[in-house]
């Protein structure tokens, strides 16, 4: 697993790859224009780009705004590997505490953030609104200390 800078139609590819409801490409133009406020990391396997993750970074702490894996590569550990290096850059920048938000539903996402030693900080009720496919959800609030 190798750690990346990756362009901007990297990282729409990967999230349109990722997600069923990708970001427009105007919010990662904006994280890819403004790199001293926005750490964008891309996981590569095998020269191959599987994943990545972003950051807002206010020093001293960062927020994981979103993480994504193509589906054939899940469940291989790639999210945990790629976090826990992206962890390690961070705290090379100066960050001490990494906060994050994941719906309750994510169970997949709770257990990775679980292994890398995040703790739950609090719960935003109903704060995943309602789609015609499923019910408003519960945002489950964690968070790691780097130092």
């Amino acid at each position: 697993m190798q750690l990346i800078s990756a362009s901007l139609e990297q990282i729409t590819q990967l999230d349109s790859a990722c997600f069923a409801d990708p970001y427009p490409l105007s919010i990662w133009a904006r994280y890819v224009e403004q790199p001293q406020r926005f750490s964008l990391i891309a996981f590569e396997l095998n020269r191959i780009l599987v994943g990545y993750a972003c950051f807002s970074v206010l020093l001293p702490e960062a927020e994981l705004l979103r993480v994504g894996v193509i589906p054939n590569s899940r469940g291989q550990g790639v999210a945990k590997r790629g976090l826990k290096q992206a962890q390690k850059q961070l705290a090379d920048l100066g960050v001490d505490r990494v906060l994050l938000e994941v719906s309750r539903s994510n169970t997949a996402a709770l257990k990775v953030y679980q292994r890398l030693g995040y703790t739950q900080d609090g719960i935003r009720p109903a704060y995943y609104k309602a789609t015609p496919d499923s019910p408003a959800e519960d945002a489950i609030l964690m968070s790691l200390s780097l130092t």
